[in-house]
Parts: structure tokens; C-alpha cells; sequence
């Protein structure tokens, strides 16, 4: 699983040109963006137990959109024993469309932040093997993977969401 991930504002003239060619997409043309450095997965899984249960395909595309530009690679048909590893690029990229992000927005922005954290149980993470699994419930500025570092994956979420909605952008994700 990926360690982080990047989420890219887009506006939609960019997104156009890049749509032609996925190459074309360099990170500093983003409006702003959001880096969930090994939280999003505890995000993706407190979004989950908090919202309604019909909306947990829509937490999904989050971090995982359906949507794509460009070609991924189809690592079901690589032979990993014959491949030369330089040789897969994947020009592709994620992207949440301005319908799913105000869909999410809507639905994070109908729950104040405390009810999520609320939902936190550091025990749970880690029982359930949401990465990285060494969640805790240190409280100190200094220690991550716990309730504060949620709550603030939390709130750059909904920071980004919040302006590619009003300024009518696309989201790119990158995870790595």
C-alpha cells in the first residue's frame, strides 16, 4: 500500500490540455494541494464508520477514483518473472470530476470534524491492519498516527474539496 498521497487542484483548462496528453501534467500547476503523508487509510477507514453506509462508494473514489486519464498499466497481464521493471511507466492519473467532489464535499461538510474524530479508536486501526498499524493514542504535537493527525488529515480534506468546489477545479491523485 502506498505511504502517501497528493491531492492536486486542477483548474479546467489545465485539465483539458493534459486530458490530450497526460504527460503534460507537471505538480506545480496546481492551484493547491493536499499531501496525506501515511493517514489517508485511517481517514478513508473513520469517513467509513461515521457516514452513511450508502455513501461509502463515494469515500472510496476519495483516495481511489474511477475516473482516469491516460492508459494504467495492466499489471494482470505482466509476466513480473520476464519484465524489465524500467520499462512500465504509467502515464495515467486519478482524478475526482467536479460532480463526485461536491457529492463528497457535501457529504464531509454535513458532519463537523469532532464527529469524526469521535469515531478514532487507535485499537480498532491497528486491529483491522489499516496502514501503517501503529496507531496510537499519544497526544503530544510531536507523535503522528494518532486522533490529532486524523483530525488534521481531516481538515485538508475538506480544505481542498472545499476549494476545488467553488472554484470549480478537478482533483488529481497521486499515491506513492
Amino acid at each position: 500500500m502506498s505511504q502517501s498521497t497528493t491531492l492536486y487542484e486542477i483548474n479546467i483548462s489545465d485539465f483539458i490540455r493534459i486530458e490530450r496528453d497526460p504527460s503534460l501534467f507537471k505538480p506545480d500547476i496546481s492551484k493547491s494541494y493536499e499531501i496525506f503523508e501515511k493517514n489517508f487509510s485511517g481517514i478513508e477507514f473513520i469517513l467509513k464508520k461515521t457516514i452513511d453506509k450508502n455513501m461509502t462508494e463515494k469515500i472510496d473514489e476519495i483516495f481511489s477514483p474511477k475516473q482516469y486519464l491516460g492508459e494504467p498499466v495492466n499489471y494482470e497481464n505482466i509476466d513480473f518473472t520476464q519484465i524489465d521493471f524500467s520499462e512500465i511507466e504509467d502515464n495515467s492519473i486519478n482524478y475526482l470530476n467536479l460532480e463526485v467532489i461536491k457529492d463528497i464535499n457535501t457529504v464531509l461538510n454535513s458532519i463537523p470534524t469532532h464527529k469524526f474524530i469521535d469515531k478514532y479508536n487507535s485499537t480498532e486501526l491497528n486491529k483491522n491492519a489499516i496502514y501503517p498499524e501503529v496507531w496510537n493514542d499519544a497526544e503530544s504535537d510531536e507523535q503522528a498516527f494518532n486522533k490529532k493527525h486524523i483530525a488534521e488529515g481531516i481538515e485538508q480534506l475538506k480544505s481542498i474539496l472545499t476549494r476545488a468546489e467553488k472554484n470549480e477545479n478537478y482533483i488529481f491523485i497521486f499515491s506513492g
